[in-house]
């Protein structure tokens, strides 16, 4: 009879005399657990099918990039241009017409009165006419005292005044030093109470201070020729 061997211990065991032999009762093998089974097809997948060659199961992917190909793209905003800084500026050319001076009324009513009262005579008696207007037109005491404009068309105060005559541009000019030396306190030629005159045969004009003789005192008086 054949020895037995304890898989424990490795070593022979003899049976002993007359003894009948010991039958080793055998283990159970364990059972697996169970597990869901795999389908053949997708063990051997890899090995039967080279299933990313398959123009089936890349059809939709390539019809959808035909198909966004075919999509219009936007529109790409255009650029903005910017100024050609080389470019020459042209300046346009300065309008080098004089314009039309607006008249000044004072001026103007000033260069009628000695355009038309001094007719044929020097331009210093027509400045002494301009300034006896001007007298008048701030003095109160003698029942003067008003505007420029209402002193020059007070009517029968100036002998031969006609407000309907064309002045002559010297004479305007003329009007206009008169009132600028009034506005800045200029040195006059006439002292402020001169408010009458007398135009005289020769051309020249006498102004004075007073109408008439009061008390047998006489009045001062200025010629210019």
């Amino acid at each position: 009879m054949d020895p037995i061997l304890n898989e424990e211990s490795k070593t022979e065991v003899q049976p002993e005399p007359g003894a009948e032999p010991k039958i080793e009762p055998k283990r159970r093998k364990q059972q697996k657990k169970r597990t869901f089974p795999i389908p053949s097809f997708l063990l051997h997948l890899g090995e039967d099918i080279r299933w990313y060659y398959d123009i089936r199961l890349w059809s939709p992917l390539i019809l959808l990039l035909l198909i966004l190909a075919l999509l219009p793209g936007k529109q790409k905003a255009p650029e903005e241009t910017l100024p050609d800084v080389t470019a020459v500026v042209t300046v346009p050319e300065e309008d080098t017409t004089p314009t039309e001076e607006a008249v000044i009324p004072e001026a103007a009513a000033l260069a009628r009165l000695a355009d038309s009262v001094g007719a044929g005579r020097s331009d210093n008696v027509k400045t002494v006419i301009m300034w006896v207007a001007v007298n008048r037109s701030e003095d109160r005491a003698n029942g003067y005292g008003q505007s420029l404009l209402t002193e020059i068309d007070r009517p029968n105060q100036w002998q031969g005044y006609d407000g309907t005559i064309i002045y002559t541009d010297e004479t305007y000019a003329m009007a206009k030093q008169v009132l600028e030396t009034q506005a800045k306190g200029g040195l006059r030629p006439l002292d402020s109470d001169m408010l009458w005159f007398i135009l005289n045969d020769d051309g020249s004009i006498t102004v004075r201070n007073q109408f008439t003789a009061t008390a047998n005192q006489k009045w001062q008086e200025k010629t210019v020729k």
